[in-house]
């Protein structure tokens, strides 16, 4: 174990901490086993994707984003996106044991735009973001062990799109602001399909080569592209449109374990995640989604199936703090979330919504009732501070070391 002054006071300790590295999603999956939000239909907007951030959750995703709408409405992209300067997380991150920990990982931090200076240098690991780390501290200023590094979280946006042209504006537009895209190919509902979006790809391997090509054209080979996946029934779609994804570049792929037309009550298929991952065979990194309600769900889904980074979706929304080994949702998230949620701002059906998928587990049924009657986030909030939540001074330590009040639209 690192020694440590125990006369230092936590502002000495945090002030002396390392620069963190800054690290593509790819590299973060590569020699890490990150924790993952999944892209969220609405619910995964910036004050939840803080809110995660906040407990052992690395990765975020934004919801799905059409990218029609998005390249071409500044009204869609007020709408659909907005970020601030200290969502992303610092975390102590321990190497994993099938990464080569002999290599040294380079920061690199791009601070100009993609069309300025094209690199095709893969050795290059490149962001476009540059964060403010003032605004961010890890959950302790004590390095965890002598293994640990302290690494800064990623943001990617998710697109939905029918073509390469949509998506390539998209990217340009948003690249200033994350650190990758992910390209949407695994959104079952009926509409989706039918705009030839989401599970409309899986079935059509050249457009997806051709779309993640058009991408690394546009924005070089250090900006990260990867893709969302459902499995399918015949085993030979899912490998040729893998295969066609890896030839095009992509970083890495994300799988999730049912196929366009299983529900969510389906059990995950960790067998059919697992023939995705052994489809790649080791030429970028997997990550795995799918009943992820438990961390014993966590480290199942990682044993079983082979994947570095573990996506939660519905099981986030139920417990923010699952990836932090929490059972169920402490109050102590419930303030953050509504601290979060005043600050930065979120639409009161949203933040409704997000109360009774935290709190859903601790109403009764004529309490569920009541609460699904209120009608503005001030009686919400009122409501819960009637039944004990002191969420006022209950909102200190993690949120007050990250305070932002700087939220950035485009």
């Amino acid at each position: 174990m690192p020694s440590v002054d125990f006369d230092a006071t936590d502002e000495q300790l945090y002030a002396e901490l390392p620069e963190p590295l800054t690290l593509p999603p790819s590299e973060l999956l590569s020699h890490y086993e990150p924790n993952i939000l999944a892209p969220l239909v609405r619910c995964s907007k910036l004050p939840f994707r803080h809110l995660v951030s906040l407990y052992e959750t690395q990765i975020t995703h934004t919801p799905m984003i059409l990218a029609e709408e998005f390249s071409r409405a500044q009204i869609a992209r007020i709408s659909d996106f907005s970020t601030s300067s200290c969502e992303r997380g610092l975390y102590w991150m321990n190497p994993s044991l099938n990464s080569n920990s002999n290599k040294k990982v380079k920061q690199v931090i791009r601070l100009n735009h993609p069309e300025d200076d094209r690199k095709n240098d893969t050795n290059d690991l490149i962001t476009y973001y540059k964060g403010n780390y003032q605004n961010r501290i890890p959950s302790t200023p004590i390095k965890p062990n002598k293994n640990s590094e302290l690494i800064r979280g990623n943001l990617i946006a998710q697109f939905a799109s029918p073509n390469s042209k949509s998506l390539i504006d998209a990217c340009e537009l948003i690249s200033p602001f994350v650190d990758g895209i992910d390209l949407n190919c695994g959104c079952p509902q009926r509409w989706a399909y039918n705009e030839g979006i989401g599970c409309a790809l899986l079935r059509k391997p050249e457009l997806v080569r051709e779309m993640i090509r058009s991408v690394r054209d546009r924005m070089g080979w250090g900006w990260s592209v990867s893709i969302k996946i459902r499995i399918d029934p015949d085993q030979k779609q899912t490998e040729t449109l893998i295969r066609n994804a890896l030839q095009a570049g992509i970083s890495y792929l994300s799988i999730h374990g049912r196929t366009r037309h299983q529900p969510s009550t389906d059990p995950v298929n960790l067998e059919g995640i697992k023939f995705a991952v052994e489809t790649v065979n080791g030429q970028v990194p997997c990550t795995g989604n799918g009943d992820i309600w438990t961390y014993e769900d966590v480290i199942n889904m990682r044993e079983k199936t082979g994947v570095t980074g573990v996506m939660a979706a519905r099981g986030l929304l139920a417990n923010p703090a699952l990836f932090s080994n929490y059972s169920s949702t402490p109050s102590h998230v419930v303030s953050q979330f509504i601290s979060l949620s005043t600050s930065y701002g979120l639409i009161f059906p949203l933040f409704h919504r997000h109360l009774a998928y935290m709190l859903e587990n601790n109403f009764t049924k004529n309490e569920k009732v009541w609460f699904n009657c209120l009608s503005s986030s001030s009686a919400a909030i009122d409501w819960l501070e009637n039944r004990g939540l002191d969420w006022r001074s209950g909102k200190g330590g993690m949120w007050d070391g990250r305070r932002s009040r700087g939220v950035l639209t485009i």
